[in-house]
């Protein structure tokens, strides 16, 4: 059984857990999950820290695979789009997906089942109670034999950076950038209201590619609202 780990996504709050515990990095297990859609400079900033901790894992989902059969992840879900609204309305729409379900499948759920392969008993998370989207799990509750641990949970977003700035942290790709999320998945269609600026950093044929794939939403969900929801 490992006694500690931190899932540690890249992000400025996990960062932050990561180095409060600069202490214990020895025998820290650090859990880093990768969609296969990661950017590269995440994967390269991830390779840095596995170099330095020597408990560093790496679990890794099928982001890709499941995009092509469940569709892009979308805020705002125009139900003929979906994989059950397709058959039903015999469209050719392109297909997509709640941001909820795709992050379920491609981060949540394959990172919480590879916590419990590896028999973790304290799970850290650097999850904030000012969060404006966070998991349910809460400090000291325990989920199947894991307890979870929120070092950070009655921190500001603030305060965060200014920890971070104070230990002179190794900052991930983006926030120099103006971005407000991690790097999950360049190819994110959802959580505009804090992806923007993440989209609009793409380069090249990326960048074009995201532009297109949101046109196309935006296009599908006022044709529906139109239909359904102007009456």
């Amino acid at each position: 059984m490992i006694d500690t780990a931190l899932q540690f996504s890249g992000g400025k709050d996990s960062l932050a857990c990561l180095y409060l515990n600069k202490h214990r990095w020895d025998n820290l297990y650090v859990v880093w999950l990768d969609t296969g859609a990661a950017y590269p400079e995440m994967i390269e900033y991830m390779e840095g820290w596995k170099s330095r901790l020597p408990h560093f894992v790496h679990i890794k989902s099928d982001q890709p695979g499941n995009i092509a059969a469940r569709g892009w992840p979308v805020d705002v879900l125009p139900v003929e789009n979906t994989l059950i609204g397709k058959i039903i309305s015999g469209n050719d729409n392109q297909l997509m997906q709640s941001n909820m379900d795709c992050c379920a499948t491609n981060i949540w759920l394959p990172l919480y089942n590879g916590c419990l392969k590896l028999g973790i008993k304290y799970l850290m998370k650097g999850q904030r109670n000012d969060d404006r989207r966070k998991s349910a799990a809460r400090h000291g509750r325990v989920v199947d034999g894991i307890e979870y641990v929120m070092p950070i949970q009655d921190w500001t977003e603030e305060q965060v950076f200014e920890y971070l700035k104070s230990v002179d942290a190794i900052m991930p790709p983006g926030y120099d950038a103006g971005e407000k999320t991690g790097r999950d998945c360049w190819d994110c269609t959802a959580y505009l209201d804090d992806n923007r600026n993440r989209v609009y950093n793409l380069k090249g044929d990326k960048k074009t590619e995201m532009l297109r794939r949101l046109a196309v939403i935006d296009a599908e969900i006022e044709k529906q609202w139109v239909r359904y929801g102007s009456q």
